[in-house]
């Protein structure tokens, strides 16, 4: 009888894990997450584990994460379509990483568009997506769970920069797009390079400083050899965070739910603060190195922002002639940084 009893416990134990597995509700789902930041840097502790943490907790871990940070899992040139095809299932990376690919979301390339901070930015560049209708397309082959900036560029140099007249002949590092020609019209030389191979350039003389966010500065330990940095917020950039398609279709509608809650402003908001944070330990440890950060005197900024209309002008220009609406969202992108500004 004993062995009768046994047997049936087992077998209604079987039935009921059968059923748990086939139940949607209660399904698990194991996601690879893909980025290029070194799992100790500030995004990614402040950032991206926040985000996976909140995500994990709030399904009761029906959502589980594997995070392969530092291009492990996929180069970062290659995430967007690799979460496309599969290969990751959620992806974060650099918009410029793509050039031509995106070209209405790149408006926040673009010089002088009067942000100084990633909180900014990200606002406006989330907006952009939600709200409107013209970045949608450019992101049609996968589920956008945000878009975010980082904070304002500034200048890294061997000599003080104050003035475009300080630039004029200087060969300094840009990740490219609108800034190299912005950097040519205050008179210096621009020259792409990936931001791993500046301490290098700068160490041999190709080059007298970059322009490159205050992270990298600091990643790359550029304090040790450039010891003046202008805080001109010269430009911005894009990065996205997004999910292969099918997979989220295929997720149950309470856990898209929870995936929706945690990402889109919230997380733009959360990424933008570990950069905003980032900037200011960054400055602190700058000095620290003695090094000296100058501000751009406002008078100068006006001056820079006129050199950048024309660049405004010819990116409008150039993708109006390829049925593109530039001209409409760059005017909303601009309305949109002014309203943002008096909120923050």
């Amino acid at each position: 009888m004993k062995a009768i009893r046994l047997l049936a416990a087992l077998a209604i134990a079987s039935v009921a894990f059968a059923s748990q597995a086939a139940d949607p509700a209660k399904k698990t789902f194991l996601l690879r997450f893909a980025h290029h930041n070194p799992p100790t840097s500030y995004l990614a502790v402040k950032g991206f584990d926040p985000w996976v943490k909140a995500i994990e907790a709030r399904t009761n871990g029906r959502i589980k994460f594997e995070v392969y940070p530092s291009q492990m899992l996929s180069k970062t040139t290659d995430v967007y379509d690799n979460t496309i095809s599969g290969l990751t299932d959620i992806g974060w990376s650099f918009v410029s990483f793509y050039p031509g690919r995106f070209p209405l979301t790149e408006v926040i390339n673009l010089p002088m568009l009067g942000f100084d901070k990633a909180a900014i930015g990200s606002k406006v560049i989330w907006d952009l997506y939600q709200n409107s209708p013209y970045l949608k397309k450019e992101f049609a082959d996968v589920k956008v769970l945000t878009l975010h900036t980082h904070d304002g560029n500034p200048i890294i140099s061997k000599r003080p920069i104050l003035t475009g007249a300080d630039i004029a002949g200087k060969k300094l590092r840009t990740g490219g797009g609108p800034i190299n020609p912005f950097m040519q019209a205050l008179g210096a030389s621009p020259i792409m390079m990936g931001s791993t191979d500046t301490y290098q350039a700068a160490e041999k003389g190709v080059i007298d400083g970059a322009v490159l966010v205050w992270e990298a500065i600091q990643m790359q330990s550029l304090q040790e050899i450039l010891k003046e940095v202008l805080d001109a917020s010269v430009n911005s950039g894009v990065f996205f965070l997004v999910m292969n398609k099918k997979l989220w279709d295929s997720l149950p509608p309470d856990i898209q739910q929870v995936i929706d809650e945690e990402s889109g402003d919230k997380a733009s908001q959360l990424f933008a603060k570990a950069f905003d944070d980032t900037k200011d330990l960054c400055v602190a440890d700058f000095v620290k190195a003695k090094g000296t950060v100058h501000l751009l005197d406002p008078a100068e900024a006006a001056k820079w922002q006129e050199k950048a209309r024309p660049i405004w002008d010819k990116w409008v220009a150039d993708l109006e002639a390829k049925g593109q609406p530039a001209k409409a969202v760059l005017e909303y992108t601009l309305k949109k940084v002014e309203e943002v500004k008096k909120q923050m």
